[in-house]
């Protein structure tokens, strides 16, 4: 990592600025001095209860995304594995019920799926904001960049998802629903 980059801080040629979404602001001047206040300003955005850092935290889903698609003969949605969050769909065919009660039941699925997985989010969010306000601080005090780019981390996400929901035995599917399981 350069000593010069800081996150979300951007060296111009009179001044250093800080750019965090739409929100930005402009200190006038390049010492330490006025590096430390745009640190310091910066920090004070980070805390806000609505942002997330990018790379570190996950976004949850909400009901509006839900998306169910026909493909002939059954329908699928797109979900995520509990363990990992691996990439699967969910199929219903259409052979073993009909179109409107498959829609509903696929629907039901995917809505208790949400709720468990937004659950292990909003955990995993506050652990990684946590530790990215930290790295952030611990920047403001030695004024030497010391937060690196945000990964996935599956360790602490399986660990969260046992730790939340229960082990992986007692769930018949990888998604960890029960009550709505088609």
């Amino acid at each position: 990592m350069s000593p010069d980059k800081f996150t979300n801080v951007y060296r111009l040629p009179g001044s250093i600025q800080v750019r965090i979404a739409k929100w930005q602001a402009t200190f006038r001047g390049t010492s330490d001095l006025v590096l430390h206040k745009a640190l310091s300003e910066r920090n004070k955005q980070y805390r806000n209860n609505d942002f997330l850092p990018k790379g570190w935290c996950l976004v949850p889903f909400t009901e509006e995304e839900i998306s169910i698609t026909h493909h002939g003969r059954y329908i699928q949605t797109t979900i995520l594995t509990m363990i990992d969050r691996k990439v699967a769909y969910k199929r219903i065919y259409l052979s073993r019920m009909p179109l409107e009660e498959a829609e509903q039941r696929l629907k039901a699925f995917k809505l208790e799926w949400m709720r468990k997985y937004n659950r292990v989010v909003k955990r995993y969010n506050q652990i990684k904001k946590k530790e990215f306000i930290n790295l952030a601080r611990e920047e403001l005090e030695t004024l030497y960049p010391s937060i690196p780019k945000g990964t996935f981390d599956k360790t602490l996400w399986n660990k969260l998802v046992h730790s939340e929901l229960g082990a992986p035995k007692k769930f018949s599917n990888p998604y960890y629903v029960k009550k709505a399981d088609v």
